[in-house]
C-alpha cells in the first residue's frame, strides 16, 4: 500500500506544472487576474496580456450607454501606448514595434456572454537583450481592479511562471 501512495504522489508532484498551467490553457478567465506571456527570440520581445474586460472597465458587457462606450475607447486607446505602465529593464534599450489590442465581447451588437476580455500583444527589439533582466509591470496603479498578475515566461536560459500580488510589479527575468 506505502508503495502505491508514494508513487502516486511521485505522479502527482511529476503533472503539477502541467495541471497549473490547464486552466489557462482551456480559457478560464479569473477576475482581477491578468495572464501575461513574455518572450524573447534573439532581440525581440513580445510580451502579451489576457486580462478579463472587468480587471480594466469595472463592467465586462456590451456598452450600456455613451459614458460606457467612451469608456471602452479610452481603455483600448491607452493599451496601445503601454511606455506609461509596461517597462521593460532600460538597460537592455527596448523600442517598441508593435502593438495590437482586441476587445472581446464589448462591442455593441455583440450578443452578451457574461464575460468579456481584452487581449494586448506589444512587441518590442532590444538593443541589447542580453541585459533584460526584468519587466516592469504596473497594471495594477492604472487599473486598480487588477489584483494579480500570472506571468508565464520563455526565454533561451529559462521557462518558467511567476505571480505577482497586490503591490508587486517587477517580473525577474535573470537567472
Amino acid at each position: 500500500m506505502r508503495t502505491v501512495s508514494l508513487a502516486a504522489l511521485g505522479l502527482l508532484l511529476a503533472i503539477q506544472p502541467v495541471l497549473a498551467q490547464a486552466p489557462r490553457r482551456l480559457g478560464v478567465h479569473v477576475h482581477g487576474v491578468t495572464a501575461v506571456d513574455i518572450g524573447l527570440e534573439g532581440s525581440t520581445l513580445q510580451v502579451t496580456l489576457d486580462a478579463p474586460a472587468i480587471n480594466m472597465l469595472g463592467f465586462e458587457h456590451p456598452p450600456h450607454n455613451d459614458t460606457e462606450s467612451k469608456q471602452i475607447e479610452a481603455v483600448l486607446a491607452s493599451l496601445h501606448v503601454p511606455a506609461p505602465w509596461l517597462e521593460p529593464a532600460t538597460a537592455a534599450r527596448c523600442v517598441l514595434a508593435d502593438s495590437r489590442i482586441q476587445a472581446s465581447g464589448l462591442s455593441a451588437s455583440a450578443p452578451s456572454v457574461g464575460h468579456a476580455d481584452i487581449d494586448a500583444r506589444y512587441s518590442f527589439r532590444c538593443a541589447e537583450p542580453g541585459r533584460l533582466d526584468h519587466i516592469d509591470i504596473h497594471l495594477a496603479d492604472r487599473y486598480p481592479a487588477t489584483h494579480g498578475l500570472a506571468v508565464d515566461i520563455v526565454l533561451p536560459q529559462k521557462q518558467e511562471r511567476q505571480e505577482l500580488g497586490q503591490g508587486e510589479f517587477r517580473v525577474m527575468l535573470a537567472p
